[in-house]
């Protein structure tokens, strides 16, 4: 019995032994943040108060991260007055300590109770006129009005446009306030008003473009450019009557391919070729008269205008073969009739921009199996015969013109021409921004030089490239 006795005495007082123990390392734990505590969402529990400021700190020192649609930039919380009331947050924390007893929280800590998980909200300040200000400062450089698509000449490019933006300060405030607030979700989608959309780029900014381009020249000028893929078209004085020119000879080549019963032969590939590569008058007068005219090069003429006022070229036709000297019966036109505008043009031979560009896009489209022209000779042109048409014009190359203002490797398919006061060029152009009609004549009363027209041209083309693959 005794033995007993003394085995329980032993036992109890080892038992308080270890609950002095566990009472002293108790008194520690009081001194730290009790566990399941948050200050401002951040979990401090069981952290010293040095620990658990710092955490805090660091948390809400961190910048916010403010989004302007696609601009971002940094609020740092100093820059608008915010400061942390740290101290009445940890009293709340010392309050909580306070409410539990030493016994029932003893008791907790030897049980290993789960506690009840508080969080103390956050306590700051800030100002909200600073923060008003700092609004307005990205308000003054971000906010734009309006701005239409426009073309810039001196660069050759094609600004796009972009809608009103206005930062709407008011419904910002709370948005970033929250932000400033919060330890974890620190960035803003700033509220910002954005009105309609500007107009689409279209081909009507190259009137802009054009004008910037032509500003200091001294004669008249006249584009016609159709985009193939959609139809749309710029015109700037197309109709107007100008010098047939060699790039007549284009009309030559497509009544040439309509003649013929299958594909030319060695000789005829050679004049054609020769014709559209090299210019000869001499070819073109060959084909007028063998291929065309079956013998008479002015029965050729003949069928030429017929042909072209059949396909609804109006303002174009021949009265004669190339450098004939006897001055023709004069031809009327809608175009040559004009009495705004008079470019001299040649008796002999006429056409306008406009004409010569739709004659263009009837061979692009012909030479993939649809168009005017294969609507007009269902059986007398085909597709290969207007693709073989595009290949001989595709080798003229003279450095110069539309081709001066494309990347090496463009293809061009075109015609150029000059007389004394008109220069002009006429083609398709092969892009992966889209293929495009081009057609560019200048003149200048008695004589254009040619070192002011052909960068003047080649402007115009690099220009026009440009928009296509802005």
């Amino acid at each position: 019995m005794r033995t007993s006795r003394f085995t329980i005495f032993v036992i109890l007082i080892v038992v308080m032994f270890a609950l002095l123990y566990k009472l002293d390392d108790y008194r520690t734990y009081q001194n730290r943040t009790p566990q399941g505590v948050s200050l401002a969402s951040i979990s401090v529990g069981g952290k010293w108060e040095e620990e658990a400021l710092g955490l805090l700190g660091e948390a809400f020192s961190e910048p916010v991260k403010l989004n302007y649609l696609n601009e971002s930039l940094l609020l740092h919380p100093q820059d608008v007055g915010f400061q942390l009331k740290a101290n009445r947050m940890l009293e709340e924390v010392n309050r909580l300590k306070t409410e539990t007893s030493l016994w029932q929280g003893f008791a907790d800590y030897i049980l290993s109770a789960e506690p009840q998980p508080v969080d103390i909200p956050l306590q700051a300040s800030y100002d909200e006129e600073r923060l008003k200000d700092f609004l307005a400062d990205i308000a003054e450089e971000y906010d734009h009005p309006l701005r239409e698509p426009y073309a810039h000449a001196d660069t050759m490019t094609f600004v796009p446009g972009r809608p009103e933006e206005r930062l709407d300060i008011e419904a910002c405030l709370p948005l970033v306030v929250g932000a400033l607030n919060s330890a974890t979700d620190r960035e803003v989608d700033l509220a910002v008003n954005v009105g309609p959309p500007p107009p689409e780029p279209g081909l009507w900014m190259m009137g802009q473009m054009i004008e910037g381009i032509l500003a200091d020249f001294p004669g008249f000028y006249s584009i016609y450019i159709k985009n193939l893929a959609t139809g749309e078209e710029f015109a700037d004085d197309a109709d107007v009557a100008y010098a047939g020119m060699s790039i007549l000879k284009i009309a030559i080549m497509v009544e040439a391919y309509h003649h013929l019963d299958g594909p030319p032969d060695v000789d005829t590939t050679k004049i054609l070729t020769e014709t559209m590569t090299l210019s000869g008058n001499f070819t073109a007068n060959l084909l007028l008269r063998y291929t065309i005219g079956d013998g008479d090069a002015y029965e050729g003429v003949r069928r030429l205008n017929e042909s072209v006022r059949y396909l609804g070229l109006v303002n174009t036709f021949m009265a004669t073969p190339y450098d004939e000297d006897v001055l023709p019966q004069h031809i009327s036109t809608p175009a040559n009739q004009r009495t705004d505008v008079d470019t001299n043009p040649d008796p002999f031979m006429q056409t306008t921009p406009k004409d010569i560009g739709r004659l263009l896009e009837m061979i692009y489209q012909c030479a993939s199996g649809g168009g005017t022209l294969i609507a007009a000779y269902p059986n007398e042109l085909t597709p290969d015969e207007c693709q073989a048409m595009l290949d001989i014009m595709s080798q003229n190359h003279i450095g110069a013109l539309i081709e001066a203002g494309m990347p090496e490797g463009t293809r061009v398919a075109h015609k150029h021409g000059w007389v004394g006061d008109t220069h002009g060029d006429a083609g398709i152009v092969f892009t992966l921004g889209g293929d495009y009609v081009l057609s560019v004549y200048l003149y200048h009363k008695d004589w254009l030089e040619w070192d002011i027209s052909s960068p003047l041209i080649a402007h115009i083309s690099e220009a026009t490239y440009n928009y296509f693959n802005r």
